[in-house]
């Protein structure tokens, strides 16, 4: 068969097929039309508001935002029995809602009616699961911190002193981070540890700085595998009983060991996890200026979300911060190299074999979170590929043999969570159907949102704040959903379609931003949402000067679309990335002398940092510049201490850079700014604090106005 005729016959087919795909769209918008039309009448008739005034369409949500904040008056901290009534009304609210839009609200008018209202449905239906999954999934915690005081004495009276290898991966991360890596973890209050930095980018400088700070090396040909590849490798040159995996940027507290090494007294314990707490701010925040008043993103998964999944044996390993037992780990043959996120299936391959899996949910170390927009982004869009990449490597946790029903549940809801970016987009999309094309993808009036919809959506905003003691705000969900969701939609559908298109990639440590940075990739997506938001609503504003239009969808997806447009304006905003500061700064005051040009000068620092101080004088100020040392005296948290500076005279507040600082200095200032037990407290923020913050960011334009 020639070409001409191999041509025809596919437009023949081609042609067949169209015909057949325009009848059975005709008769299935004959089909939904009709169908759409008697579930609309019988939704209307059984379900419906019982009456018409506010007052009465009001009362179930003003009497559970009643009842929601007495039971937090009432109890302050959420306990089992307070967080399973919240969950259980909740749930009855979010499923009273569902009932009402399935049966009352769909458009099947038409195909494209039909698959728009459709979509929205079951994005509100996923997301709903979700919800009442998650509310259940945490009406128990699990807290080891008396289990832990317990394991410890053995440890702390020296009768179990197992050896443990304390691992810190690197590819690329600079010599400055490493160095405070490795001396915070040979600050470690613990005698049988060796430290050893595995160096995967195979550099000079780092070989020759664990030789300076006497820790052991090692480095391989290639970089098969990446972390877990690099963590394999070096396994069978060492020889503790125990592991601990330190990220490149992470230093634990001086206990952490203390705290750890003792619940593996119990044979049946693999690993133990403790949270990542981090001494910089998320950039989300940083770049809004919202620093101490928006959580860090991760606050709710490390402090609320683990405990919950350590009731259902179900914790998952983070990659850093964590204790292993050497033969679990060389009975599964090491960290799994499959996925890119290792230690999530390091977990599933431990736990399917009955090993138990702790978390210890007190903050024992503290690394740099992403200091950019974009290394924000990378990393989660890793993490949910990585999530993703099990379902084909046979770790289906609903499949998978060794698990328990309830390690099942718990680990599904996690996999459940990276399609929410999907209904995300649904929802950010859904109003501009009807602004732009005047296509409802729900009908239903205002008072029915108010009776149906109001209850539902006060319950998820007063109840997510309080059971997680105010560790999230509703309102924020919203936006970090909102910035993550075009790039993460994409990634899940090409991650199941193609589960290894994207190879792992270092999230970058210690940038240092001198100006503000747009992230175009991120802000495309978002920009195109807002100016078609905008479209919609000035083509809704002018359409009433010339037609009748119904004022209750109008209404309703004016609204929806503000809102919309608001969590977008926020978004974009938080993808400027604004100037930050390479070393993080601690609040210490520590009593101290400067000697500059001949003068002395008593005060006492307001900040450290391993770069500087600030430092309040007392008596006459230093007006001019110039070189000096700064002394701290013995009795000081610092001990005896002469350092060489670089004087800045600016304002009241001295600020002075350390100059030519020696291992010996180093040994004593990194310790006392990152080791220190306890001092890494937890910040929760109020509901209505956060809220305002979302607010005011949207006309302080901070990342446009910092310098």
């Amino acid at each position: 068969m020639g070409k001409g005729a191999a041509l025809d016959w596919w437009l023949l087919w081609l042609g067949v097929v169209a015909l057949v795909l325009v009848g059975l769209l005709q008769g299935a918008g004959d089909i939904l039309g009709e169908l759409g039309l008697n579930l609309w009448t019988w939704g209307q008739t059984t379900f419906r508001p019982w009456s018409t005034t506010l007052q009465a369409l009001a009362l179930p949500a003003l009497v559970w935002l009643a009842f929601t904040y007495l039971l937090k008056e009432v109890f302050p901290r959420p306990q089992p029995v307070s967080r399973a009534v919240v969950s259980v009304v909740t749930a009855f609210w979010g499923v009273r809602y569902l009932l009402w839009r399935l049966v009352a609200t769909l458009n099947l008018e038409n195909p494209v009616a039909a698959t728009v209202s459709l979509a929205l449905f079951g994005a509100e239906a996923l997301t709903l699961l979700n919800a009442v999954l998650f509310y259940l999934h945490h009406i128990f915690q699990v807290n080891r911190s008396r289990e832990a005081d317990r394991w410890s004495r053995a440890v702390l009276e020296g009768t179990y002193l197992p050896w443990v290898d304390v691992l810190i991966p690197t590819y690329n991360e600079d010599v400055t981070i490493l160095r405070r890596t490795v001396i915070g973890c040979q600050a470690m209050d613990y005698p049988h540890k060796r430290v050893y930095l595995l160096d995967d980018g195979r550099r000079p400088e780092v070989k020759k700085l664990a030789q300076a700070l006497g820790c052991g090396y090692r480095d391989r040909p290639d970089n098969r595998h990446a972390k877990a590849g690099n963590i394999n490798h070096a396994l069978p040159t060492l020889h503790g009983e125990l592991v601990a995996i330190f990220d490149a940027d992470f230093v634990p507290t001086q206990n952490f060991l203390q705290r750890t090494v003792g619940f593996f007294q119990d044979p049946r314990t693999a690993l133990v996890q403790t949270p990542q707490n981090f001494f910089n701010e998320d950039p989300v925040s940083v770049n809004l200026g919202l620093e101490g008043i928006v959580n860090n993103e991760q606050t709710l998964f490390f402090r609320y979300i683990q405990p919950s999944r350590d009731f259902w044996d179900a914790v998952v390993c983070c990659g850093t911060c964590f204790v292993v037992r050497r033969s679990a780990l060389e009975e599964i043959g090491g960290i799994p190299t499959g996925s890119i996120t290792e230690d999530y299936f390091l977990s599933l391959q431990l736990q399917r074999r009955g090993y138990r899996v702790k978390y210890l949910n007190e903050a024992l170390a503290a690394g740099l979170a992403p200091e950019t927009i974009g290394a924000f982004v990378d990393q989660r869009l890793r993490w949910g590929q990585g999530t993703l990449q099990l379902l084909f490597l046979g770790a289906n946790v609903l499949t998978m043999p060794g698990l328990s029903w309830g390690q099942r549940f718990s680990h599904a809801l996690g996999f459940l969570y990276w399609f929410l970016s999907l209904c995300r987009l649904v929802f950010l999309t859904a109003p501009l159907v009807y602004l732009l094309l005047d296509i409802a993808p729900l009908r239903a009036t205002v008072d029915e949102l108010i009776f149906f919809y109001l209850p539902y959506y006060i319950s998820g905003v007063m109840c997510f704040s309080w059971l997680t003691e105010n560790r999230r705000s509703a309102f924020w969900s919203d936006v970090y959903e909102t910035l993550l969701c075009w790039p993460m939609a994409l990634t899940v559908v090409r991650t199941l379609l193609n589960p290894y298109n994207k190879p792992f990639k270092v999230t970058p440590k210690g940038v240092d931003t001198r100006s503000i940075h747009c992230h175009w990739p991120l802000m495309h997506p978002l920009l195109v949402l807002l100016g078609l938001s905008v479209l919609g609503v000035g083509r809704q504003v002018w359409l009433q000067g010339v037609v009748v239009r119904n004022p209750d969808s109008l209404a309703v997806n004016l609204f929806w679309a503000v809102y919309n447009g608001m969590l977008l304006a926020v978004c974009l905003l938080a993808a400027i990335d604004v100037h930050r500061s390479p070393y993080p700064w601690f609040a210490r005051q520590v009593p101290c002398e400067l000697k500059l040009r001949g003068w002395r000068w008593p005060g006492a620092t307001v900040a450290l940092s391993e770069a500087g101080a600030l430092v309040v004088l007392v008596g006459q100020g230093v007006r001019q510049p110039g070189r000096g040392y700064l002394v701290f005296r013995q009795g000081s948290p610092l001990g005896h201490l002469e350092l060489p500076v670089q004087v800045h005279p600016e304002g009241p507040v001295l600020q002075v850079t350390f100059l030519d600082m020696d291992l010996p200095t180093l040994r004593r200032l990194i310790p006392y700014l990152y080791c220190q037990p306890n001092q890494w407290p937890e910040v929760k923020v109020p509901e209505w604090q956060t809220l305002w913050a979302m607010i005011t960011s949207l006309w302080r334009l901070y990342p446009l106005a910092a310098k």
